[in-house]
């Protein structure tokens, strides 16, 4: 509603994935949403194109060398120091032992399947994944899907 506001792109990053929460985002004004955990690199991509879009939307009267100095910043923050703090790097190295059942869950997990569509993809019950997902909670030491998640793709164990 502000009027110096309605020309800002917004990106929303969230841990929001399904398809009415990426809905209710766009209902509110979103250019883009990305749920995490996301890969740096299609963030930046989803920030140079809404420089570009409000670039061309707007003419010559914005002055797009700040916020092409701003994505720079950005951009070396991300590759350079390895990525919004996640696993203090790209990846850290880790002593835990998955099984092949366990990876496979892991893997279907991180591409934001419920259990029972991780069950169904895999043949399993879903009481089985909810096993595989518990032993694997147990594992990493964390204590819900959306950290291991993170801490599957900050240990390289799976790449989105």
């Amino acid at each position: 509603q502000d009027e110096q506001l309605v020309g800002i792109p917004v990106i929303l990053l969230t841990a929001k994935g399904l398809t009415n929460d990426r809905i209710a985002g766009y209902n509110a004004g979103a250019d883009a949403y990305l749920p995490k955990p996301f890969d740096p690199e299609e963030l930046l991509i989803i920030v140079d194109n809404a420089i570009k879009r409000h670039e061309t939307l707007n003419g010559n009267n914005v002055k797009v060398e700040d916020l092409k100095n701003d994505l720079d910043e950005i951009k070396y923050l991300l590759l350079q120091k390895g990525g919004a703090g996640v696993g203090n790097g790209w990846v850290k190295a880790t002593n835990v032992f998955l099984t092949p059942d366990e990876r496979s869950v892991l893997e279907f997990l991180c591409k934001g399947l419920i259990n029972r569509e991780i069950a169904e993809a895999t043949n399993y019950s879903v009481r089985r994944v909810e096993q595989h997902l518990t032993s694997m909670y147990r594992k990493t030491g964390v204590s819900n899907r959306t950290e291991l998640v993170r801490w599957a793709v900050s240990t390289g164990n799976v790449e989105i």
